[in-house]
Parts: structure tokens; C-alpha cells; sequence
């Protein structure tokens, strides 16, 4: 396993991290509002 550096760049490294998290949980959220307007589109096109 990676041994982990605490020191000097470890802020950039949280930082980063909290970014890259932030991204994904908005991206997971961004792709099931998606699905939801979608489905919501194709039952006003069948109807």
C-alpha cells in the first residue's frame, strides 16, 4: 500500500481531495436528475 506523506503539501493534497469529492457527488446528482427528465420526456412523447 502507498504510504501516505503528512507535511507541507498535505493542504494542496485535502484541498484536491475535497474538490475531486465534490465533483463526483455533483456529478452523481447532476446524472440522476438527468435520468428523471429524461424518462419524464419520453412518457410525453409516447402520450
Amino acid at each position: 500500500m502507498i504510504e501516505l506523506y503528512i507535511g507541507p503539501g498535505m493542504g494542496i493534497g485535502t484541498i484536491i481531495l475535497m474538490f475531486l469529492i465534490g465533483g463526483i457527488v455533483l456529478f452523481a446528482f447532476g446524472y440522476i436528475f438527468w435520468l428523471k427528465i429524461r424518462k419524464l420526456f419520453r412518457k410525453k412523447n409516447k402520450s
